[in-house]
């Protein structure tokens, strides 16, 4: 699995990943030994986004698309009701095309209410679904912690800059490995006791950022066989196992955009100059997510850096989509790493639309564009990126 940061904020994507909604499963062998989940209803209120379309989708398991189950366009009120069928709990979302805003649901009871205002999208409120409302405790609790964990590396990160001496950085580290000791504590104990074999599954998706592989893959096994006929936790016991590692593909072909066109990306560049992805069409392109506070992508950037030497010459090239907030620590992270090819941001972090875009929920990632501009690869590092370069630039 490697180590990842992992996007924690509401507004979810793609580890959120469940299997496809049967709108008829009556007679197949699969939905006669699954508990059938039928017909479900979200309802609710949307303050503050009148007349804006609103989507119910089931977030796929295995990287496809969402799946668009209904929608509606809120009434001024706010006010709507969007209907789905599934054959087992999974995971959803209503997702709000203008604002870019959507909401994690599970599936656990069959009438669902939502109160959200879009002024104020994080204090969403959830009843009738305990699944979901768990989730967002989770989430919550999540975000405190993962807060204090990013500041404890921001200030290692400059006590390292600074030489200081060895004592200090010694508390310094046992401060940031018991924070994220209780950040993995906290995961854990959710995934171990959570009824709900949704949650678990995305739990264990929020889990790849700081847990140990052995660690995470036990959890996955015991979830696994306690809900045997759950077809996302026998997924993901199936693509934690040691040869499903071994095995898989670089491409990633499991990634949802694989072989469709890649979505437009129009960012400034450091100068404010607007970038285009379009603009380096007819060149191969490795979108490459990451940001300044990102400590497994700053581990990467050599690898980045070698790739980008070797290959420059043959109609390749890189463009850094950064996830920063602060622009000093992206232009100097940029300067320290010697990334020396086209860098944009938005300098939004997690609320950036790329996320969205490009359904990711975890940095570092990258996706590598052809010349028609077209996604051939995604979530290339170290080896990886380099044997695929390879392949396409003979």
């Amino acid at each position: 699995m490697g180590n990842h940061i992992f996007r924690t904020t509401i507004n979810i994507n793609k580890m959120k990943q469940i299997w496809l909604v049967l709108l008829i499963a009556v007679g197949s062998l699969v939905g006669c030994r699954q508990k059938e989940h039928g017909a479900f209803i979200i309802s609710g209120k949307i303050l503050n986004a009148e007349k804006e379309k609103i989507y119910l989708q089931e977030l796929p398991y295995e990287g496809k698309n969402p799946i668009v189950l209904d929608s509606a366009t809120l009434k001024e009120s706010g006010l709507f009701e969007l209907r789905g069928m599934a054959r087992e709990e999974g995971l959803y979302r209503i997702f709000l095309e203008k604002s870019q805003r959507d909401i994690l649901l599970v599936n656990d009871k069959n009438n669902i209410k939502v109160l959200m205002d879009i002024k104020n999208y994080r204090n969403y409120e959830v009843t009738g679904s305990p699944a979901s409302v768990a989730l967002k405790d989770l989430f919550e609790k999540y975000r405190t912690a993962d807060s204090a964990l990013y500041v404890s590396f921001m200030a290692l990160d400059s006590l390292q800059k600074g030489n200081s001496n060895d004592s200090i950085l010694t508390v310094a580290k046992l401060q940031r490995d018991k924070q994220i000791e209780g950040l993995n504590s906290l995961v854990k104990q959710f995934i171990q006791q959570s009824p709900s074999p949704a949650s678990r599954y995305y739990a264990l998706g929020m889990a790849q950022r700081s847990m140990s592989l052995d660690e995470l893959r036990s959890l996955a096994i015991a979830s696994a066989d306690k809900f045997k006929e759950h077809s996302g936790l026998a997924y993901i016991k199936k693509v934690l196992s040691p040869d499903a590692a071994a095995q898989a593909p670089a491409t990633n072909s499991g990634y949802a955009l694989m072989n469709q066109p890649a979505p437009e990306i129009s960012l400034p560049d450091p100068s404010g100059k607007t970038i285009t992805l379009s603009s380096l069409k007819g060149k191969y392109v490795l979108v490459d997510f990451w940001a300044s506070w990102c400590k497994p992508c700053r581990e990467e950037n050599p690898n980045v850096v070698a790739a980008y030497q070797q290959f420059k010459d043959k109609n390749f090239t890189i463009l850094g989509v950064s996830l920063d907030a602060d622009r000093d620590s992206w232009l100097k992270a940029i300067e320290k790493d010697k990334l020396n090819w086209t860098h944009v941001s938005d300098l939004k972090e997690w609320e950036t639309p790329m996320v969205e875009l490009y359904q990711f929920n975890g940095i570092p990632f990258n996706v590598l564009v052809d010349p028609s501009g077209k996604i051939i690869g995604s979530s290339l590092r170290g080896e990886a990126l380099s044997a695929k370069l390879a392949e396409v630039l003979k």
